[in-house]
């Protein structure tokens, strides 16, 4: 007995599988996520097609995740994901700068020296005063972009209650 699942590509978009790296292609862009399980196989024709011979609920349960990932990134192409973020201060007024690949958060706090935070790639993040707007074709580059500024603003010991400021998540759309 084989369990499968199939995950649907649009017409102009193509889809390729090699090494354990699912490549989509579409729009003038292109996104890659690793698949890869010892017990599941993939198949890339019209759609792509996720298998496996096993009947456990821990294998089985990865066709879907495997599922789930690629309509993610056919969602991306089609319409990127944006997170948006603002800088919130009480009494220091910060600076948000994007320089080279990096986002930089001066005066946090005070603090002389600035907080760095690497952008992953193929994420763009557009700064406009305390603003951020981070957008990329694949979901997980750009929470993950936004959860390392989000946390670059930790506070060590203080109370959260009191000292509030930080770089927030505000908004997301993730074509959903």
């Amino acid at each position: 007995m084989t369990e499968s699942v199939t995950a649907k590509i649009p017409e102009d978009f193509e889809a390729s599988y090699g090494e354990g790296v699912l490549t989509i292609e579409g729009n003038g862009e292109e996104v890659s996520k690793k698949l890869e399980h010892a017990m599941i196989n993939v198949e890339v024709d019209e759609e792509v097609k996720f298998s496996t011979r096993s009947t456990k609920k821990n294998v089985t349960s990865i066709l879907n995740t495997y599922r789930s990932h690629v309509q993610n990134l056919v969602d991306g192409l089609q319409e990127p994901h944006v997170y948006k973020m603002q800088g919130v201060y009480a009494h220091f007024p910060m600076t948000l700068k994007q320089e080279d690949d990096q986002v930089v958060i001066e005066n946090f706090m005070g603090e002389r020296k600035p907080r760095t935070a690497d952008i992953i790639e193929g994420v763009t993040v557009e700064v406009d005063g305390e603003d951020l707007t981070i957008t990329g074709a694949n979901k997980e580059s750009v929470s993950q972009t936004a959860a390392r500024i989000e946390q670059l603003c930790k506070k060590g010991d203080r109370d959260p209650r009191t000292f509030q400021d930080g770089v927030y998540i505000t908004e997301v759309d993730t074509n959903e």
